[in-house]
């Protein structure tokens, strides 16, 4: 009826609906965080703007499941040049940006536990495999630092 009018369809309002079965992470502990789907996840790591983003999730899903890994480490391994708090600062700017883009994407916040008194970022092993995958996929993927020996999960 409002295309006959010449009106456009009115937005979605609010979280597109999750199937119980098509959700591969939830947020442990947390009832009201909003579940990752393999869709939402995909979409998340094509919507990552910058090679730096893509750097944080590679590092993560390198070594995915416990203990998790130090955001030193991750802030270290963006910014070589950087130790200590610049590189701990440097690395918050572009937490912030992958933040944003989860939340575009109906989750609060990127797909990873962050256990801030360990200050670590810890990943679930299936959702580390669709993000790695989806990283080989993107169009920034060449410029990564390491596009030709991707981290393999094992078993």
């Amino acid at each position: 009826m409002r295309a006959a009018y010449g009106e456009q369809p009115p937005k979605p309002s609010g979280r597109p609906k999750v199937l119980p079965e098509d959700v591969v992470w939830k947020p442990p502990g947390h009832y009201d965080r909003p579940a990752w789907t393999e869709e939402m996840l995909r979409s998340w790591v094509k919507a990552l703007q910058t090679v730096e983003e893509l750097d944080v999730v590679w590092r993560v899903c390198a070594e995915p499941g416990s203990p998790g890994v130090r955001g030193q480490v991750i802030a270290e391994y963006l910014s070589p040049e950087l130790t200590g708090k610049p590189a701990l600062t440097a690395m918050g700017v572009v937490s912030r940006r992958m933040n944003r883009a989860a939340r575009e994407m109906w989750a609060g916040e990127m797909p990873f536990v962050i256990h801030e008194a360990k200050r670590t970022r810890t990943v679930d092993r299936a959702v580390a495999a669709i993000l790695l995958d989806a990283l080989a996929q993107h169009p920034l993927w060449p410029r990564m630092r390491h596009h030709s020996n991707p981290p393999s999960l094992g078993s």
